[in-house]
């Protein structure tokens, strides 16, 4: 029997994309560990070194959209693989900063090769595989994600104390290299939309809406949420949103097609992966907090108690995937969403006499229930659009991921220093306004994963 060509290449496919998805989310994580060097070896302060995480990830979710269109019209193989070499460009570049500027600045080129890769690899893995193994891909995908996410810390630790910080952007440069080498000769050229406009308009309005709303929600912490210029920031958003769907419904090739949303599957499926996306990142922002304020571990002990969330992900994606593919079925991914619930639920009625073990439980109840749900979440939204949009889905799956992530960050951040001071007011202890702050955040993140429960369930296979 003659082999199918198409069995090999899926998996060349397969490697390519992890190569980059891989690069990018580790990046997103082993900068963290370096910013107290960073401030150290620049002499500046916090509030300005963040701008190297920050630079990175508005980057990226503000072109996310724009380059998911752009291979939609001009093809996967060309972006994609451009976007490796711009990532492996950067990544030279930040290890050659020698003033923070130019580091926040060389971020930002990084984020621009990052985003040409995440706006394109689900595309091409959905494009590679057949209907009944993209729930087992995109899983696999899934664990690519969750291992940059442990590795990046535990790496970038090691490699900032044996070489230096420039070291964390040295390794991506022979990687990258290879990569880029390797995506040009395996990854087949795709179908061309030939007579497709891109709607110039449409992205700017985007690109302007995205970036104020980021920018909001990153600075309204440390401005204060009623100040003129989170006003302002938001009021642009708002703006900017308006004019973008104006654009949109009038466009003869609009960069985004809007008739997407009338596909239950499709809307319900976003919805939920960016309320799951806000729940999930109370536990990364609080925690820390938590188990080295009121608990006194070690930096080292958060680690490994941190580190089960992305391992579990990691291992259960794949198998989710795998049982979407076979049955078809929402209920998975949705009982996934509830035990989600139920363990922020327990999370934010941790106490002091909480122990090690417990809190490993049910950070790991949250990688299980946010593993079970991503994969077949993820091969919903991808199977439910046509060939020729498969790049501006691949963005906007992204897109939605980091909105949720940022959405969630600012939403925890705001409830907890909020409850903190009205606690600490009414005369309580910092420990005891500590708890009930922790609480009332967690029963706010545990709310929105509530809701995300219910538009899962929302979802329904004839769409896709």
């Amino acid at each position: 029997m003659q082999k199918d060509p198409d069995e090999g290449y899926k998996w060349q496919a397969m490697f390519v994309v992890s190569i980059g998805i891989f690069m990018a989310t580790l990046d997103g994580s082993i900068v963290n560990i370096s910013l107290p060097t960073l401030t150290k070896y620049f002499n500046t302060d916090i509030t300005t070194i963040e701008w190297v995480i920050l630079s990175y990830l508005l980057t990226i979710s503000a072109l996310l959209l724009t380059l998911g269109r752009l291979s939609d019209i001009y093809g996967k193989k060309p972006i994609f693989s451009l976007g490796l070499l711009i990532f492996t460009a950067g990544s030279a570049l930040c290890s050659l900063s020698a003033t923070e500027g130019q580091l926040i600045a060389f971020r930002a080129v990084q984020g621009i090769g990052a985003a040409m890769i995440m706006a394109n690899g689900p595309a091409i893995i959905t494009y590679a595989f057949p209907h009944n193994e993209r729930g087992r891909a995109l899983g696999l995908i899934g664990t690519v994600v969750s291992i940059g996410s442990m590795v990046g810390p535990v790496l970038g630790g090691f490699l900032i104390d044996w070489v230096g910080w420039q070291s964390i952007f040295y390794i991506n440069i022979p990687v990258g290299i290879f990569g880029t080498v390797y995506a040009m000769k395996s990854l087949k050229t795709d179908e061309i939309h030939k007579g497709q406009e891109f709607d110039i308009s449409g992205a700017f309005f985007m690109f302007m809406s995205v970036t104020s709303l980021l920018l909001g929600l990153t600075e309204g912490q440390e401005l204060g949420w009623s100040s003129h210029v989170i006003v302002g920031l938001f009021l642009m958003f708002a703006v900017f949103l308006f004019l973008f769907l104006r654009t949109e419904s009038k466009a003869r090739e609009p960069m985004v097609d809007l008739s997407l949303f009338r596909n239950k599957t499709y809307s319900a499926s976003n919805v939920s992966s960016f309320l799951s996306f806000m729940a999930m990142f109370t536990v990364i922002l609080l925690m820390p907090f938590y188990m080295v304020e009121i608990l006194y571990f070690s930096t080292k002990e958060v680690g490994m108690a941190l580190i089960v969330v992305p391992l579990l992900m990691g291992l259960v994606s794949p198998l989710s995937g795998w049982i979407y593919d076979k049955t078809r079925s929402i209920l998975p991914g949705s009982l996934g969403m509830a035990l989600s619930v139920l363990a922020l639920f327990s999370l934010g009625n941790l106490d002091k006499g909480s122990g090690f073990w417990e809190i490993v439980l049910w950070l790991g109840i949250v990688g299980v229930g946010m593993g079970m749900f991503q994969s077949p979440n993820n091969s919903m939204i991808m199977s439910a659009v046509p060939r020729n949009r498969l790049g501006i889905a691949s963005g906007l799956l992204a897109m939605v991921r980091n909105l949720g992530m940022v959405t969630g960050t600012a939403i925890s951040g705001a409830v907890f220093t909020s409850t903190l001071q009205s606690f600490q007011e009414s005369g309580a202890t910092y420990e005891n306004a500590f708890l009930g702050a922790f609480h009332s955040a967690f029963t706010v993140s545990a709310a929105i994963c509530s809701v995300a429960v219910l538009t899962s369930l929302v979802r329904s296979n004839k769409d896709g």
